[in-house]
């Protein structure tokens, strides 16, 4: 059996094919995974058997020139895979999103290829928009993005964590707190998704100096270069792989609002203080949270509204967090759901 993938660019789209790709090892599959140089998976390990990586780049937001070129390199690597497909005969393809699937996507459909898709936000990227048109199922992790995809073809599953995040996610709070050398007190995770958030950091510290009382892990990410000089409650971290102790150490988490990152939030039980990009394609980091902050199990503050006074408000007051009740607004069996209705549905006949 043989599954071709595609799913990178950033961690939002990378993640949940790591997730799913894992699970396709543990039933046998072999997998080919196409992606860009200049994303993610170019510095990642990923279960492949084999692994193109492309120097494509998406079209949006570029001038009219530069829009052409990437079209023109989206279109013969979508040739390419296509002809690696008329070799290889894989099952079937696989999709999560972004500019770095319209490749496999596209080439999928010229050859005849079974395609499905998953779709991590609450507004779907053009990608998937059009994929969908042709993909068989469609696997989405908000109930908001349906209205964008055929009726009969949509699948409310859920988000794909990855196991290791699972797993630490298993760990109380004191062995988390432990494990990263703080103390057994309120704590707050401050962070701002796979690429990292400058003005996110800069509003940690700043919090950090007020409260000296709570403690705070940081990270920085690649935009954000570590002080010389931090207050003693902060430990900071340019980048942290095994998130799922860093979520149960928590308290209280302050972060942007990607997909991923809502789900693990989720998935930890936690209360979200959410501050989405404020330039994210059309708007879709609110969109992801609103639906929570409607249940009263998150703050959703806009960038262009962020005060230090009522995020230190907020982090003070006795906030009745019902752990077991956010869990429950997320399917953590996604991957599973994901694999197991892709079997169904190749091996109808």
């Amino acid at each position: 059996m043989k599954v071709f993938l595609a799913g990178g660019g950033t961690g939002g789209h990378f993640y949940p094919a790591l997730s799913v790709a894992d699970k396709l090892k543990e039933k046998g599959f072999e997998i080919f995974y196409f992606g860009t140089e200049k994303g993610i998976e170019a510095k990642k390990d990923f279960p492949a058997d084999k692994k193109f990586l492309y120097p494509i780049t998406g079209v949006r937001g570029k001038d009219l020139i530069s829009s052409v070129r990437a079209s023109v390199g989206l279109i013969k690597t979508s040739l390419k895979i296509a002809k690696l497909i008329k070799d290889e005969k894989p099952d079937f393809s696989l999709c999560f999103g972004g500019y770095t699937s319209l490749p496999l996507g596209i080439a999928s459909f010229l050859t005849g290829t079974p395609l499905f898709l998953h779709e991590q936000n609450s507004i779907p990227s053009y990608t998937n928009r059009v994929l969908s048109k042709f993909a068989r199922k469609i696997f989405i992790t908000f109930e908001h993005s349906r209205q964008f995809f055929p009726e009969e073809k949509t699948v409310l599953t859920g988000m794909p964590v990855r196991k290791i995040i699972l797993d630490d996610l298993s760990l109380s709070q004191q062995k988390a707190r432990e494990l990263l050398g703080l103390k057994d007190q309120k704590t707050v995770l401050v962070f701002g998704g796979s690429q990292g958030a400058r003005k996110l950091s800069e509003v940690g510290i700043r919090l950090a100096e007020r409260l000296l009382d709570v403690q705070f892990i940081i990270i920085g990410g690649k935009h954000f270069k570590k002080p010389d000089r931090l207050p003693e409650n902060v430990i900071f971290f340019d980048y942290y792989d095994r998130m799922g102790i860093l979520y149960a150490a928590s308290d209280i988490v302050i972060s942007r609002s990607g997909a991923a990152s809502t789900y693990e939030i989720l998935s930890a039980g936690k209360f979200g203080i959410f501050i989405p990009y404020p330039y994210a394609a059309s708007n879709h980091q609110y969109y992801n949270v609103r639906w929570l902050e409607e249940k009263a199990v998150c703050k959703i503050i806009r960038e262009e509204k962020l005060d230090i006074n009522e995020l230190e408000d907020i982090i003070l007051s006795d906030i009745n967090i019902d752990t077991e009740n956010i869990k429950k607004l997320v399917n953590k069996d996604a991957t599973g759901i994901i694999v197991d209705r892709i079997l169904d549905e190749i091996h109808k006949k």
